[in-house]
């Protein structure tokens, strides 16, 4: 019996979320393929104040500001506080996400009155000094 090589071409299908615009596409990649990498930087920065709809922050290094909006910021404006560091991740020198750190300080300025006997649960019901919004 003979035997015949036949070269064998391996493929992966991917789906690729774009991090400027949120699109999803589905792209194959065979063996041998590149890929372009693409130019990411994060920065420590601090953030400033929130006006309206726009983030301000501050590049700690340069002290250059930047204006970031909603979109940009995300879940992560529930927990910012004024002067926070924060890590902004950017794209081509545009800002794509902003991380807040893992641990947040926040103070408890009222509190529900404690009862005595009521020992049914250690949570109560508080309010912050920044308050939490929800997107």
């Amino acid at each position: 019996p003979t035997c015949q090589a036949r070269q064998v071409r391996l493929s992966v299908r991917a789906k690729i979320k774009s991090f400027l615009d949120g699109k999803v596409i589905e792209k194959t990649f065979h063996a041998g393929d590149k890929c372009e990498e693409p130019n990411l930087v994060e920065k420590t920065m601090q953030y400033l104040y929130h006006d309206g709809d726009t983030y301000q922050f501050m590049d700690i290094e340069s002290y250059e500001q930047i204006a970031l909006n909603d979109s940009q910021v995300g879940e992560a404006s529930k927990w910012m506080l004024d002067g926070m560091q924060v890590q902004v991740l950017l794209h081509n020198d545009k800002a794509i996400s902003v991380d807040v750190p893992q641990v947040v300080a926040l103070k408890i300025i009222e509190t529900a009155p404690n009862f005595k006997g009521d020992t049914s649960s250690a949570r109560k019901n508080q309010r912050l000094k920044k308050p939490v919004r929800s997107c």
